[in-house]
């Protein structure tokens, strides 16, 4: 199980990589009341312009955190209760589906926090697009997890664990969903492949 988790948490890093520019500018689209942008083409550039290339990965500390906790804590966690739903409920199609739910559930009890914390981060450093005064970054300060660290003591200051744990209900349904559908289709599909490559 610890393997499966470290393996899981290190293979987001070439996620978050790739997902970092898309969710910068799903951000800024969503903060866009104003209309200021036509879309994602126009954000794209507008990042850019105002703080580098590096600008598309604003956040990336965070989310590497995010997806880390969650993705390890998944696999981490998806054998134990998969062990403990099985001798409880006979059908392993049903069995996967609960187990797979807790894990996404456990993975987001874990992770929470990271999510509340990064979008503030991002969103500051969207609306510092805006200041003409403003310096642009450096081309590292996405890797630094200075700023994603700050904010979490911040909220704790302010709001405490509730603060850092908003929509952790929501959250939980959402992402042990996602860990209910995972749970079902790996071992399948692993199968289906396996059998087909001839691999066993």
């Amino acid at each position: 199980a610890i393997s499966k988790g470290l393996a899981g948490a290190i293979g987001t890093v070439p996620e978050v990589i790739a997902i970092s520019p898309l969710e910068n500018i799903k951000l800024a689209a969503q903060l866009d009341k104003e209309g200021k942008f036509k879309g994602s083409a126009d954000i794209t550039r507008h990042i850019i312009k105002t703080r580098g290339f590096g600008g598309l990965m604003t956040g990336y500390a965070g989310m590497q955190v995010r997806q880390m906790l969650w993705t390890g804590g998944f696999f981490l966690s998806l054998d134990v209760y998969k062990g403990a739903v099985s001798s409880v409920v006979e059908n392993k199609l049903a069995g996967d589906v609960l187990a797979g739910f807790a894990a996404g559930a456990t993975g987001t009890a874990l992770n929470c926090w990271t999510d509340v914390c990064r979008s503030l981060v991002q969103k500051k450093a969207l609306a510092a697009t805006f200041d003409p005064n403003s310096v642009r970054p450096s081309v590292m300060e996405p890797l630094n997890p200075g700023p994603f660290f700050s904010e979490a003591s911040a909220i704790f200051s302010s709001r405490g664990l509730g603060g850092l744990y908003a929509g952790v209900g929501p959250k939980m349904v959402h992402l042990g969903g996602s860990g209910a559908i995972l749970a079902v289709l790996m071992p399948r599909f692993k199968t289906m492949y396996f059998d087909f490559m001839g691999v066993y």
